[in-house]
Order: C-alpha cells, then structure tokens, then sequence
C-alpha cells in the first residue's frame, strides 16, 4: 500500500506542477487570474460534487459543517492564494522555479507544522540530518532560481 501511496502523491506533485501553465493560459483567455481561479474551482465543485454522488457519500450536513473551528475554513482560502500566485508567478520564474519555490515553503512549514504539532497533528522531532536535508534543499532553490 505504501509504495502504491508514494507513487500517487509523486503523480499529485507532477500535476502541481502543470497546475501554474493551465491556470496562466486560463487567465489569459478569461480575463485574469481571478476569473481563472473562479472556473477553477466552479470545476473542482462540480468534480467533487459527482465524485460524492459517485461514492454515495452523503453531502456534509450543515450542523457539522458550522461545528468545524473557524482556522479549518482557511483551507479553501488557502488555495485560492496558491491558484492565484501560480498564475501571477509561473510566467515570470518559469515552472520549475516556481514549484521550487513552492516546496521549499513547504518543507519549511511542514517542519514547523511537525515540530509544533500544528492543527492537531502528532508532535515529530527532527535531527539534525533532517534539518540539514531542508537546508540542501533552500540551497538547491536558490541555484535553481539564481539565472
């Protein structure tokens, strides 16, 4: 199951990174980045509206959707900001730059996330390999970005 796992989330990275080029072309041809991200996402809804409906989930009840705490509304708020600097950002950095950039701020908040146990997760503690590993990668960022 786990090798199954990685190579789903290896397939989900390659896909973020086609996200900025689609959304950046998408913007151009609706008027901008909001209009792209707005078709984005009506397209997302409508995806994961089927896929319920597919599943035969119920729809989220909403008595349990107002006793979710206020931080975990910021989610849709948080890929807005991700949809909308990808277009901003891919035309100028390049892809590659760009999900560079986007995985270093990643890794770091992961750390962070990890090390306080943010948003309810288990508490992790790195070594300092670990920190080194994160430190070659801001350092490969910064070759990758560096023309």
């Amino acid at each position: 199951m786990i090798p199954v796992l990685i190579l789903a989330v290896i397939a989900g990275g390659a896909l973020i990174a086609a996200q900025g080029p689609i959304y950046t072309r998408m913007a151009g041809m609706l008027g901008g980045p909001v209009q792209a991200a707005m078709l984005a996402f009506a397209v997302g809804a409508v995806a994961l509206l089927a896929l319920l409906t597919a599943v035969g989930g119920p729809f989220p009840r909403r008595a349990d959707m107002a006793a979710v705490p206020l931080w975990v509304w910021a989610g849709g708020l948080i890929g807005v900001y991700v949809v909308l600097t990808s277009i901003l950002a891919v035309p100028r950095l390049g892809v590659a730059s760009y999900m560079v950039c986007v995985i270093v701020g990643q890794l770091a908040a992961g750390y962070a996330y990890d090390r306080f146990g943010a948003f309810g997760m288990a508490v992790r503690e790195f070594s300092a390999a670990n920190l080194a590993g994160l430190a070659m990668v801001a350092a490969g960022a910064v070759l990758v970005v560096w023309r």
